[in-house]
């Protein structure tokens, strides 16, 4: 019977903003109607809050909910006057109010034949069961969602009888809030954000003694606790262009070894992360030759964010560089690892594409909260410019306005490089394996700030499913790039 009810009442709902129903709501034969539901559900809410005559012990904020309810459902009853009684309703609308009437008439009725009417009658085996809290809660809540759709409908009602509107709806709040589970989970432990202490990188690391230190340098990377200066945001920029060169050279002999592996089915998606990480790289070096036209602010910062991108930059090179003990710099050996010993098989091609993957991240981070370092480079210039000519306006150089587009340019190719990143680990990773899940998470950090992705996330067809949004692929940027060198046949690439 609910069910039938729910039907006809959801079909109203759902026709809410139509003409049709706006007219109809306004003649004379609506408001009986609407009338002879309300006294039903006033019905319904009197027996919840007496309990069907007999009251669970644990059913007392339900029943005083629906105690609640049932008085301003009362009250609206009285501002719609009486009920009609016609044998045939005047309208389409008319008709399906009653049938949803008749329907929680009869419904209510069938629940309180299990209930003793006289002392000489016995409950049945089920009142019990309808009496219970979670059947109590369960009811007022679905009554709820009825009162509120009667407190619509009444509101397009002609005067005075649109008053009832408030109440009803007034009414549908409190017995949803009443009809909630107040118990109190149980309490658990919150984990504290926790930023690691540095690892500082030693001879002779094993690989997961490594990727313990990449995982934290990125992790301190991605959330400094130190301030940054002009000094520290030169020294950045520069690391982040090393770190996409060695992430570039590393999908390079991975790419070899999907040849000498005989998988070329992985080739287009690693070769398309091999293009999207030379122009992130292109990028990055932009930005390093816009930073050395600053003068001044050169050296190795002494701050946290500076040393752990180089810390970064010494572990990720030394897994790639046959130098055991490599470090960046002029003379620092060239010789790479033969690919078979950089990754032996597929699943390990997949690790060392997450450990780039989460370097990538780590220098957009880096891109997306540049903010600080323009507005230091702006005020810099600005007082240059002062000093320079001191009876002319202090205004933002160009300079920091170039900057800030080079910036932008490096979080866009980025955000190109972690969606092209992703979907070759995912082509590698079969069966998907437990990192896919923070492989997709990067993903949705990366297009979640990306102003195309909020832009469709407000678009005239909201709402859709988020996830179509944060999962999109990425679409290259419309300006013209530089073709990235050719890859050289695995059995011809010298290992330097």
């Amino acid at each position: 019977m609910t069910a039938l009810a729910t039907q006809q009442l959801t079909e109203l709902h759902s026709q809410l903003h139509t003409k049709r129903l706006g007219d109809d709501l306004r003649r004379r034969a609506a408001a009986p109607e609407l009338a002879r539901l309300t006294h039903v559900l006033a019905r319904y809410h009197d027996q919840i809050a007496h309990g069907f005559g007999a009251p669970h012990p644990d059913t007392a904020r339900v029943r005083d909910g629906a105690h609640r309810a049932a008085a301003l459902i009362k009250q609206a009853e009285h501002l719609l006057g009486p009920p009609v009684d016609t044998e045939i309703p005047q309208s389409a609308l008319a008709q399906k109010l009653r049938a949803a009437s008749i329907a929680l008439g009869c419904g209510l009725d069938l629940l309180s034949t299990h209930f003793a009417v006289t002392p000489d009658q016995a409950t049945s085996a089920n009142a019990r069961v309808i009496a219970a809290p979670d059947t109590a809660r369960s009811l007022l809540r679905q009554l709820s969602t009825h009162t509120a759709t009667l407190g619509h409908l009444t509101r397009r009602t002609a005067p005075p009888t649109d008053q009832a509107s408030p109440l009803l709806l007034t009414a549908a709040v409190i017995a949803h809030i009443y009809s909630e589970n107040q118990t109190p989970p149980p309490i658990s432990s919150v984990p504290v954000h926790h930023i690691p202490d540095r690892i500082p990188p030693q001879l002779g690391e094993s690989t997961d003694q490594a990727l313990n230190g990449i995982n934290t340098s990125i992790q301190r990377l991605s959330n400094p606790t130190s301030p940054t200066s002009i000094t520290t945001w030169r020294y950045l920029a520069r690391a982040a262009a090393i770190i996409c060169d060695l992430n570039r050279k590393t999908i390079r002999q991975l790419t070899h070894r999907i040849n000498d592996l005989n998988e070329p089915d992985h080739l287009p998606a690693i070769k398309q992360a091999a293009t999207s990480l030379y122009h992130l790289s292109l990028a990055w070096k932009s930005i390093v030759r816009r930073w050395d036209e600053q003068i001044g602010h050169y050296g190795h910062p002494a701050n946290g964010p500076a040393t752990d991108a180089s810390d970064l930059i010494i572990r990720l090179g030394r897994s790639l560089h046959a130098d055991p003990a490599w470090t960046p710099g002029p003379r620092a050996s060239s010789r790479l690892k033969p690919p078979h010993e950089i990754a032996p098989d597929l699943a390990h091609v997949a690790e060392v594409a997450g450990i780039t993957l989460k370097a990538t991240e780590a220098c957009n981070h880096l891109a997306a909260h540049h903010h600080a370092a323009i507005n230091d480079a702006a005020t810099i210039g600005a007082l240059n410019q002062q000093k320079k000519y001191p009876t002319h306006m202090p205004r933002v150089p160009a300079s920091a306005r170039e900057l800030s587009t080079r910036y932008t340019t490096a979080q866009s190719e980025g955000r190109q490089a972690i969606t092209t990143l992703a979907q070759t680990i995912h082509s590698l990773a079969v069966p998907p394996t437990p990192a896919a899940k923070d492989v997709d998470l990067i993903v949705r950090r990366a297009t979640a700030n990306d102003e195309q992705a909020q832009q469709s996330l407000a678009a005239a067809g909201f709402p859709t499913d988020i996830n179509t949004h944060l999962q999109a692929e990425q679409t290259p940027p419309r300006h013209s790039r530089a073709t990235p060198p050719p890859i050289p046949p695995s059995k011809n690439h010298p290992t330097r």
